[in-house]
């Protein structure tokens, strides 16, 4: 759809190993609950985009055949292939690359997207996956909530927190203002409706999340908005600042938060 918001394709620069080690994985039951509804065997072939360091691609990989795992961040994709080989997976694959143009090789049973779609060229993207989907093949978005926007009083200081940081750094244009009022406006249901797939719903799982305040200083080097790149030499001070407002919030340091995960559907039917 034309006028929506552009994102930068630099938003992730030097977030990989904290993304990889702070951000908790999709929960068993959605993963369950996804690979039935495609559904998914030893015959499936994946294509997680935008896929960072392998979330998804990861928490496939025993499930099916073959994944394919493609980002636009060439050191995310380096630290990707790098976890394959240390790991002994190898029926996954990473390619260094934008969603809107990297080539596709071959037809899939499921596209997942996680937390990124949002950040795509939807129309473009969604033209383009469509056709590369098997008979009955899905596009699948998975989402989860971070810490830091829920009513819990630790959960308002960190929102607090960071706001006043970013203000502070001069960093808000990072992301594109509006960016949210466009996707109510035009839902990601309608996007692949058309292309020609059937939007089959969204579908929650409630989790209990549980963070240290070392582990809330990783999850907010995960972000696009106060990664370590972003900070720079004000790493140091950020993490103090923090650090001391959550233990006011709890001396032991200790924060339980109850995050729904979810994930969009849409099929290939005819």
């Amino acid at each position: 759809m034309a006028g929506e918001p552009a994102f930068r394709t630099d938003l992730y620069k030097g977030t990989a190993e904290y993304y990889d080690r702070f951000r908790p994985p999709y929960p068993a039951a959605l993963l369950d609950d996804l690979g039935d509804r495609v559904p998914l065997d030893d015959s499936s072939r994946v294509l997680d985009l935008a896929c960072g360091t392998g979330q998804i691609a990861f928490a496939l990989a025993g499930r099916v055949d073959e994944v394919l795992g493609i980002d636009q961040e060439a050191e995310t994709v380096a630290f990707a292939q790098a976890k394959a080989r240390t790991r002994g997976v190898a029926n996954v694959r990473f390619i260094a690359g934008a969603a809107e143009t990297t080539a596709l090789e071959g037809d899939f049973d499921l596209v997942g997207i996680g937390n990124a779609f949002h950040r795509l060229d939807r129309d473009t993207v969604a033209a383009r996956v469509a056709p590369r989907l098997r008979p009955r093949g899905c596009v699948a978005l998975l989402w989860g909530e971070p810490p830091g926007f829920g009513d819990q009083p630790w959960e308002r200081v960190m929102h607090a927190t960071t706001e006043r940081w970013v203000d502070t750094l001069g960093v808000r244009d990072r992301v594109p203002e509006g960016w949210e009022e466009a996707i109510a406006r035009d839902p990601h249901a309608e996007v692949f409706r058309r292309v020609g797939l059937t939007y089959e719903g969204s579908f929650d799982f409630p989790a209990v999340e549980t963070w240290t305040v070392e582990s809330l200083i990783g999850f907010v080097y995960t972000t696009s908005f106060l990664n370590r790149t972003v900070l720079g030499e004000h790493a140091d001070a950020f993490e103090h600042d923090l650090r001391g407002r959550l233990l006011e919030c709890r001396a032991d340091g200790v924060f339980t938060q109850a995050p729904t995960y979810r994930y969009e559907l849409a099929r290939r039917i005819a």
